[in-house]
């Protein structure tokens, strides 16, 4: 702050636009990318005069300083709508979206985290990079060696999940994208799983039923339920959210997703969560269970009878009258009259 309140970025501009060399460009770019970083964020009054400079420099015959343009933009639009807005508009969103397909990731990473920061923002910036062809790069990303390329790419994936009916459509409609987002859930590095498993969870409660089932179809229910053994009680309310949320539609659409869960020993793996620790995660278990599950009959064999003037009665579970149940557009109260015992 205090270099940049000195006036340092005018001068540093103008070396940026008539470098005496390459090796000045790359030092004068380097700086520029310092003067953008850190935390708490410079602010964008100071650091929005570089922004013309940085989109020219996405052009650049400098890989160094393509590299650092690149962290810089990242840098400036890391937090608000406002500061997104600022970068967007200088018109840098295609070259970043092409920067996907580099052989390098030096600059690829940083292309991907400022568009990965652009999908955080509203659904205008959502679109913007969808529109710019971002998921054409995205399966070669999905399988890059590097951790950090497959988990930020999730992350970007999983912003588009958490968008509009039709951004969530535009995504859905990639199932070679969606295919290895699960393979993801199923078994990767710990980060990337979790970043994958937002993506899920963002279509199964966020989507219409046709997102739903399209996820479903794909082996979605399986992979949530292998990710019910980790031990992060975030995650488990992810996951348990998504599988709500598949079983929400199922029942209002009439499909068997609960015969799903349970050929995959989901209700085992979601009935053992009773016993966890975290009080949101218990709730959240219990509430699956009685609202898809229920409870079978002959379950309790050794109910002990209860006395009712010259008889015994042995009670068959009741029914809370208000319970919450799926039903389209969200949970009613539900009112179910208890089931009668025998007298006898």
């Amino acid at each position: 702050d205090l270099v940049l309140e000195a006036g340092a970025m005018d001068s540093l501009l103008k070396n940026i636009a008539n470098p005496a060399s390459d090796s000045l460009l790359g030092n004068t770019v380097w700086a520029l990318s310092n003067f953008c970083r850190g935390k708490p964020l410079a602010d964008l009054q100071m650091v929005a005069p570089a922004l013309p400079y940085l989109a020219q420099l996405l052009n650049a015959d400098s890989k160094v300083a393509l590299m650092d343009a690149c962290w810089a933009l990242s840098y400036i639009s890391d937090g608000e709508d406002t500061r997104i807005d600022a970068v967007m508009n200088s018109g840098v969103t295609p070259a970043l979206v092409r920067l996907l397909g580099s052989e390098s990731s030096s600059f690829s990473t940083p292309a991907l985290r400022t568009l990965g920061n652009f999908v955080s923002g509203n659904e205008n910036h959502t679109q913007a990079v969808l529109d710019a062809g971002v998921l054409d790069y995205v399966p070669a990303l999905l399988r890059h060696p590097k951790r950090n390329l497959r988990k930020e790419t999730c992350w970007l994936l999983s912003n588009i999940a958490a968008g509009t009916h039709d951004q969530i459509a535009k995504l859905v409609s990639r199932p070679d994208i969606l295919s290895i987002v699960i393979q993801h859930v199923h078994n990767s590095e710990w980060e990337v799983r979790k970043e994958a498993t937002w993506v899920l969870s963002n279509i199964a409660t966020g989507g219409q039923d046709a997102h739903v089932h399209a996820l479903v179809e794909l082996g979605s229910i399986n992979a949530l339920v292998d990710i019910i053994a980790v031990a992060d009680p975030k995650i488990l309310i992810v996951v348990l959210d998504a599988i709500e949320g598949i079983l929400r539609v199922g029942s209002k659409t009439g499909r068997d997703y609960v015969g799903f869960v349970d050929e995959c020993d989901g209700l085992d793996a979601i009935e053992g969560l009773q016993e966890h620790e975290n009080e949101q995660v218990y709730e959240k278990a219990v509430f699956i269970i009685e609202s898809f599950f229920g409870i079978e009959e002959g379950e309790d064999e050794n109910l002990v009878p209860t006395i009712e003037g010259d008889t015994f009665a042995f009670g068959l579970p009741t029914v809370d009258k208000n319970m919450n149940v799926p039903t389209e557009g969200g949970t009613q109260q539900h009112q179910q009259a208890p089931l009668q015992p025998y007298n006898f």
